[in-house]
């Protein structure tokens, strides 16, 4: 998702002291004026975000926001980087909807009931996940100390006769291994845990358990193991590092007393579903939920810390009774005491993928192994196979075309036929098709449509331009019906607009809605781009299609104000 040509450039950026441009590479846009910040916050909130920007590593950032499975960033949320006093923070967007452009927009705004999307705070918790001076934490979390746990600090795979060897990332070899082999409860044990299981006391009730495990018929064996299968349940989702629980949990206490030190004086305002305004970071324990189930840490600094597996509050509805047991057996209702959450716990994607961390955090996993050459670039097929009639034929795209193996007599025959009401079919409709959404193409040039389509959208514009270099057909419109010049916004990394009206891309042609490329970039495009397509010669005043048609030069964007210039008699 993070092309080579990306972390190439917005490396070289970044190294050289251009942080500005280093976000412009990854196509983060930073809508941060320091100067009025100065002005209203004051120097010390100024510079403290000016720093984080100074070390924000885009790139990274890209690399590890949430996405859905197509690939796409996960939409309608915001990501806090850091907070400031009266519930201010430093905030990543993606888009607000999936059919966006790919960037991510870094403000400077207020926490508080007004603000759109869901919030996830785990770039405050995990900043290694953003911050130059903070990826070397990426080994820490893995439970390493001088090496990667499975690993030797050149990335080569550990020998069997070494895992599990003596000091910290030998303890975490063992831990994992049982956890692997199904056997959760072992491990924590080997990481020096003392696990107590409260799942079959009476006083937390036997919601969400097996009701076997109650049933005084049963043989002791069995209820034994009907018990023992529950706990292992119970303990198998989660997969931790075990040793790196005590630093989880000194990240999450520090998290809630920032939060409560830089929250508003009006603290029901301040947005976010992880905040509790009396959890109680200095109760000494800790808590991760668990599908139904509580894992209660306690004396997490001190050589044999516990665990305690309890039954949660059915549907998080806790009773006098329940909050009188919670007392009893913890000191402190659960709701209070801080929750670790998932990202903190499970295991890091770098203990189970290093090869797939950034290189930043690769380097910092591996000091003494070389760096990886960049991914190489995606590659688009030149040549599909379709059926026609009883054979199959190639179809190819060369200088810029889709050439068909046939005659421009069986050609004219097939455009007949549709002319008396028949439908294009094989290599006809594979070319028309490219063109001309309405045109059903055979299946192998709809995947090579979605392949280039793919590209646009995850903004890979150098991809795009070795694609048109190989001869690519760059006519090509997508489902609705946009050509290549209506997608520009998406595109990073190249200028394409020269290229696409050298070959004869029209700035006038239309949408399924009726749109010009103008409209799009006036919608989701960044300003150089309409400038860009305005001296080019795109029209401001074009009317997109239905009875309210609206023109690119009524937008509301206060940045593009000199669209306004285009209005007759002005």
């Amino acid at each position: 998702m993070v092309p080579g040509w990306m972390l190439e450039r917005a490396a070289a950026r970044r190294l050289a002291g251009d942080w500005r441009g280093a976000c412009a590479v990854a196509g983060v846009d930073v809508e941060v004026d320091l100067r009025a910040l100065r002005r209203v916050h004051g120097a010390e909130v100024a510079d403290r975000v000016e720093d984080d920007l100074r070390h924000l590593v885009p790139d990274l950032l890209r690399w590890r926001m949430p996405r859905r499975r197509d690939g796409l960033l996960e939409v309608a949320r915001h990501y806090p980087l850091g907070f400031f006093p009266d519930g201010h923070a430093l905030v990543a967007r993606p888009p607000v909807w999936w059919d966006r452009p790919q960037r991510i927009t870094l403000r400077f705004e207020r926490l508080d009931g007004t603000s759109t999307g869901r919030r996830d705070d785990a770039f405050v918790l995990l900043r290694d996940r953003w911050d130059s001076r903070c990826t070397a934490e990426a080994l820490n979390r893995c439970g390493g100390v001088d090496r990667l746990p499975f690993f030797t600090r050149a990335g080569e795979r550990l020998p069997e006769a070494l895992v599990g060897g003596q000091g910290a990332e030998g303890l975490v070899e063992r831990a994992v291994r049982l956890d692997d082999g199904g056997r959760p409860a072992a491990a924590w044990g080997a990481a020096g845990f003392r696990l107590e299981v409260l799942l079959f006391d009476p006083r937390w009730g036997r919601e969400r358990i097996d009701p076997a495990a109650f049933d005084p018929h049963l043989a002791i064996g069995e209820r034994n193991r009907v018990r023992g299968e529950a706990v292992r349940r119970s303990l198998a989702w989660l997969r931790p590092v075990h040793t790196t629980l005590a630093d989880a949990a000194r990240r999450v206490r520090a998290f809630h007393a920032e939060r409560r030190r830089t929250a508003p004086w009006d603290e029901a305002a301040w947005d976010g579903p992880e905040w509790v305004a009396d959890v109680d970071e200095d109760c000494g324990l800790a808590r991760i939920d668990v599908r139904g189930r509580c894992l209660v840490l306690d004396g997490l600094d001190t050589d044999r810390p516990r665990v305690r597996l309890v039954v949660g509050a059915p549907y998080g509805e806790a009773d006098e009774e329940r909050r009188r047991a919670e007392v009893a057996e913890f000191g402190v209702e659960l709701a209070r005491v801080p929750r670790i959450p998932h990202e903190l716990a499970r295991r890091p994607a770098e203990l189970t993928d290093p090869d797939g961390a950034h290189p930043l955090v690769r380097a910092a996993l591996f000091p003494e192994a070389p760096p990886l050459p960049p991914p190489a670039p995606p590659v688009l097929r030149e040549r599909v196979r379709v059926h026609c009639d009883q054979a199959t034929h190639e179809v190819v795209m060369r200088d810029g075309a889709v050439v068909l193996a046939h005659t421009q007599m069986s050609i004219t025959r097939e455009k007949l036929l549709k002319a008396l009401g028949g439908q294009l079919q094989g290599c006809v409709a594979a070319r028309d098709g490219w063109r001309d959404p309405a045109v059903r193409m055979p299946r192998p040039m709809r995947v090579l449509r979605a392949d280039l389509l793919a590209l646009v959208r995850r903004g890979d514009g150098p991809a795009v331009a070795a694609a048109l270099d190989r001869g690519l057909d760059p006519h090509v419109r997508d489902e609705q019906g946009r050509t290549l010049l209506h997608l520009l916004p998406w595109l990073l990394g190249a200028d394409l607009l020269p290229r696409l009206l050298a070959v004869g891309l029209r700035l006038d042609a239309r949408d399924e809605r009726g749109e010009t490329p103008l409209h799009t970039a006036v919608e989701v495009g960044p300003v150089d781009l309409v400038r860009a397509l305005v001296a080019a010669g795109a029209d401001p005043r074009a009317r997109a299609d239905g009875p309210w048609g609206r023109m690119p030069l009524s937008t509301n964007r206060p940045e593009l104000a000199f669209l306004r210039d285009h209005w007759p008699g002005r």
